[in-house]
């Protein structure tokens, strides 16, 4: 993975700022022991000064902006940056540029998509404004709502994968690119981290009135946009209503039917109008459960019953295990879980999960294996995790003693598998998108039995919804 951090800088008149953010700032925090990085600054300038003259001096990129305000200088600097992560920072000086580590620190470690510099999270703050100034940038926060629980949906200094733009084009409607990268972006993972929001350090601020009216705009326009699935759906049931209404009046008026007779025949039509126009153009983006993010996705952005399933089974797995020196994760795909240790081996047959991984967490370490043949030597891992995969397999025994095998004695396991023997899971299994893979069926018994030949002894359990079984064993000396 490019591992270049492009930092992008719009600038209007800051020749009395630039030189200082480019060396005191960037520059030294880049080479400072602890947070070294390679990065390429990226100056957008709009400038009747010298701005352009003394970036460049100092080593930035300079490119010539076009005159159309703030967002769309960002979005310049974004499409000619050469980096897989972007930073977006004013030139100010009011973004303190040693904040700039901790902002990509998540999305090259913990596989975070976009960072957010946050003013209203614990730690951050913005001495020195005044009460004017506080009250409207925490009324432009709550306008923002309906868009995003962001806490501090203003704020101008942001870092983010690029990776998450791939296919999506950003309209500067306002200055606030940052709710437009975030919104459109739909990042699955996004962390606030705390900054102290100074005064600026030299020259005038640009807001003004007509950035304040741009700003109410943008934020309707990313309204219908994020909620375009709702908006279709009353779309339809509108257009369903009127064509209800159009029946029942021909059929009543000009056919001479009577009233409740009309009423029957309009409602079946317009259930069957609905219902396909609803799965035709509504709801027609359905994800594959062999998609490389579909576990990601399930997990951050599935819907709510998804989302607490598989949250539901993780916290179980971090509670459980805290942390780890070394531990394996059998058949990963590309949930999350993983991400919580930091010297952990995932392993899956699903190459496009496998290189999803990689991408979004590249200090990881991600390769293809079958799970009945690990490619590892004996007693070699602390924690091995088996999540939801021995009910695929046609032999999970053989999974289950390579688990055994692969294992210190005192090592922990965790296997999750659907419990059959519950009579939830039968009403459950009916919602699951990859139940005809489902193979074998286990029951706790029949897992612990299982696992006992093999020197794993069941220490505690836990069922999600009352039925998917999730169980702790420790191996034992044979």
């Amino acid at each position: 993975m490019n591992n270049l951090i492009s930092i992008v800088i719009p600038t209007r008149n800051e020749e009395g700022n630039i030189e200082k953010l480019l060396n005191w700032g960037i520059k030294q925090t880049s080479q400072m022991h602890s947070s070294k990085f390679e990065y390429e600054a990226i100056v957008v300038d709009d400038s009747t000064d010298k701005t352009a003259e003394v970036a460049e001096a100092n080593g930035a990129r300079v490119i010539q902006g076009k005159g159309q305000g703030l967002g769309q200088a960002i979005i310049d600097g974004i499409k000619v940056s050469k980096g897989n992560i972007i930073v977006v920072m004013d030139a100010d000086l009011s973004h303190n540029p040693h904040a700039i580590p901790e902002l990509i620190r998540p999305i090259l470690e913990e596989g975070v998509d976009m960072t957010i510099g946050s003013r209203y999270v614990k730690g951050g703050n913005n001495p020195g404004w005044s009460l004017k100034r506080r009250v409207v940038s925490r009324v432009a926060c709550l306008l923002a709502l309906p868009v995003t629980r962001t806490k501090d949906a203003t704020s101008g200094f942001f870092a983010f994968s690029k990776n998450i733009l791939k296919d999506v084009k950003l309209k500067p409607t306002s200055w606030k690119i940052m709710l437009e990268v975030l919104i459109k972006g739909n990042p699955t993972k996004v962390q606030e981290v705390p900054i102290q929001f100074d005064e600026r350090h030299a020259g005038e601020s640009k807001f003004n009135s007509k950035q304040i009216v741009a700003y109410v705009k943008h934020l309707a326009l990313l309204f219908i946009h994020k909620h375009k699935r709702f908006v279709k759906f009353c779309v339809v049931g509108g257009t369903g209503t009127l064509l209800h209404l159009g029946i029942v009046w021909t059929l009543t008026e000009s056919a001479g039917l009577w009233y409740m007779t009309s009423v029957i025949i309009a409602v079946a039509i317009v259930v069957t109008w609905n219902f396909t126009f609803n799965s035709l153009w509504t709801f027609a983006q359905q994800k594959d459960p062999n998609d490389g993010d579909y576990d990601w996705n399930g997990f951050y952005k599935g819907n709510p019953i998804q989302r607490w399933w598989k949250r539901s089974i993780t916290n179980i797995i971090w509670k459980w295990i805290p942390d780890s020196s070394i531990l394996l994760d059998i058949a990963c795909g590309s949930s999350p879980t993983i991400t919580r240790y930091s010297h952990a081996i995932g392993i899956d047959m699903n190459e496009a999960k496998l290189d999803f991984m990689r991408n979004k967490i590249p200090n990881g370490f991600f390769t293809n294996m079958l799970s009945d043949n690990l490619d590892f030597d004996d007693a070699n891992f602390d924690y091995v995790l088996c999540i939801e995969l021995l009910e695929h397999l046609e032999e999970p025994r053989k999974t289950i003693a390579e688990i055994a095998r692969v294992l210190k004695v005192g090592g922990k396991a965790v296997i999750a598998t659907p419990d059959y023997n519950r009579k939830w899971w039968l009403l459950a299994e009916m919602f699951i998108p990859a139940r005809d893979q489902h193979i074998t069926r286990f029951s706790r018994k029949k897992l612990e039995e299982t696992c006992k030949d093999y020197g794993l002894i069941p220490l505690k359990h836990k069922y999600v919804a009352g039925c998917d079984l999730v169980e702790l064993f420790s191996k034992e000396a044979l």
